[in-house]
């Protein structure tokens, strides 16, 4: 790489993967080694790298003068020199955040705060942090995403767009000329992380409206996800901070056609090398994906420190987890795991079939090999992110009052990928009985989750919204209730959905309210942590320093 300017990677490799990107075309090129170390010039003197393990979990504390909060790029060619970089805001404005320092920067991803610089030129930067605004929030109740009890009056000072000091009321003296808001009576949580989404347009707002801050999208046509997120991330659109993985890598022949299709080792590694240069933040695996295949492709994206997250289906959960996956979507692979049995990896040779076969095998498992299955992944540090909203919606897709159910308000008449339930049962062909199944399984899923938690395995709350029944936002509010019945307490809830999705993606200012953070939070009419359904009454959201009231987004597109 001959430098880290906007420009990105050498024009060298982009000029020769822009059109394999478009056309899915490869060549025989391996990107990581074909990058070389950034310029010293490039950093200031005494920065400190600051590149974290993804699954490691806690991440290190930021630096308060600095309030820059991301990790750090390491150099891929430092498989080669043992060198680590860091990407921080420069040392003469160091008392001035970035303008969204929650942004990832791992290798093949842009550095681009330029962009920054020539929105403000063209004005299209409504929605980045206010700048030089000071906000006080008094009185509320603080429940900080740590996982600790509740705080009583609370006084948290927000300073362009970050948070600046959290305190109780009377600690601490307001800053002369601070904007004061009264919050007694009320409760306020981190924003919300949905670590598993299918982000549309048509939602970006529904998002915010109901408290979600940071979405880390898993599928998409990547040309357009990545504009989606570069609209959300620099400010142009309102919505939610936006991590993408672009196209998920599948077998072949690939069970959506706007996925990456690989067959071979080599077609694997360069499949992780075309995601590189077009800026994933991440990987996704599907359910095709054998473990001759899943082992070269996070080979050459550890070299490009990019994460891989799994649905799987050929590859069991076990197996997946050993080899290096950060994150097992929907427990998909944990049946197989805990079996044994290589009929749920032949079943995934289609993707309804081994959806179906692998759903309805929870319920053939017993108490103790769920147990001694949840053991042992929590021994391996991969996340689950198990979309238990995902579970109970296909288990109840035969009652169509779920259509009718709270938050489908905001759904639009026109938004299929959510509306079409009847068209999904016919492609299914699932029946009374199969829809039994699916029910009879989820005291196994509730229990796998309960016994994943008591084992000490990270939880991350996800969604799989836009998907049918699953709603953009809301849907966070109902996972974070399922989580609540499977066995975790609320305030455990409340941090699946916030610290433990920000560690995911390793966005070390994001999912919690402590000083040095990105002032996203939810400000709720009631606590939660007495009564999970409280999270669903939001009186307003803060996202980057701004506060926005859900009822002046709803009226824009009602």
């Amino acid at each position: 790489m001959e430098s880290r300017r906007s420009s990105g990677l050498h024009e060298r490799l982009r000029a020769g993967f822009a059109h394999e990107l478009h056309e899915q075309r490869t060549r025989p090129i391996w990107l990581a080694g074909a990058l070389r170390s950034l310029p010293k010039k490039l950093f200031r003197a005494g920065q400190v790298a600051r590149l974290a393990v993804v699954r490691r979990a806690a991440c290190p504390r930021p630096d308060a003068r600095l309030r820059v909060c991301d990790r750090a790029v390491q150099a891929v060619a430092s498989r080669f020199h043992g060198r680590e970089w860091a990407v921080h805001a420069g040392a003469a404005k160091a008392g001035r955040p970035l303008e969204d320092s929650a942004r990832s920067h791992v290798g093949g991803h842009e550095v681009r705060l330029t962009f920054l610089f020539l929105l403000s030129l063209c004005g299209c930067s409504k929605f980045l942090p206010p700048k030089d605004r000071v906000i006080a929030l008094t009185g509320a109740t603080l429940i900080d995403g740590a996982g600790g009890d509740p705080k009583s009056d609370a006084l948290i000072i927000i300073r362009n767009g970050h948070i600046d000091a959290v305190a109780r009321v009377n600690e601490i003296s307001i800053p002369n000329g601070a904007e004061q808001i009264s919050l007694v009576g009320k409760t306020v949580i981190p924003g919300l992380i949905d670590a598993h989404a299918h982000v549309e347009r048509w939602a970006t707002q529904r998002y915010i409206a109901w408290g979600v801050t940071t979405v880390r999208d898993l599928h998409g046509q990547t040309d357009t996800v990545l504009q989606l997120r570069s609209q959300m991330n620099l400010g142009s659109i309102i919505g939610p901070r936006m991590f993408s993985a672009g196209a998920m890598i599948d077998g072949m022949p690939t069970t959506y056609p706007n996925a990456v299709g690989v067959s071979t080792p080599d077609e694997a590694r360069r499949a992780v090398d075309q995601h590189a240069v077009a800026g994933a933040d991440y990987l996704k695996v599907y359910t095709k994906i054998t473990p001759d295949l899943l082992r070269p492709l996070l080979d050459e994206a550890e070299k490009l420190r990019l994460p891989v997250a799994a649905h799987l289906g050929k590859t069991d959960a076990l197996t997946a987890a050993r080899a290096g996956v950060v994150s097992i979507e929907h427990m998909a692979g944990v049946v197989q795991a805990a079996t044994g049995d290589a009929t749920y990896s032949y079943a995934h040779s289609n993707f309804l079939t081994g959806w179906t076969v692998e759903e309805k095998g929870w319920a053939a498992l017993d108490s103790a090999t769920v147990a001694r299955t949840a053991q042992a992944l929590a021994q391996t540090k991969v996340t689950i992110v198990p979309t238990l909203v995902l579970h109970d919606m296909l288990a109840r897709l035969d009652n169509p009052i779920l259509l009718s159910r709270p938050g489908m308000e905001d759904v639009p008449d026109n938004a299929q990928s959510v509306r079409s339930v009847p068209s999904l049962v016919r492609r299914t062909g699932w029946h009374a009985a199969d829809f039994d199944a699916f029910r009879r399984s989820r005291r196994r899923q509730d229990q796998f989750v309960r016994e994943f938690k008591r084992a000490g395995g990270a939880i991350a709350a996800g969604t799989d919204a836009a998907n049918q029944l699953l709603i953009p936002g809301y849907s966070m509010h109902e996972e974070m209730a399922l989580l609540v019945a499977a066995g975790l307490t609320p305030l455990e809830a409340i941090t699946a959905a916030t610290r433990r999705g920000a560690q995911l993606l390793h966005a070390d200012s994001l999912g919690m309210i402590a000083p040095g953070k990105v002032a996203d939070l939810v400000v709720l009419n009631g606590n939660p942590a007495g009564n999970i359904g409280a999270t669903r009454n939001i009186s307003m959201v803060m996202i980057r320093g701004r506060m926005i009231r859900p009822d002046s987004l709803r009226a824009t597109w009602k």
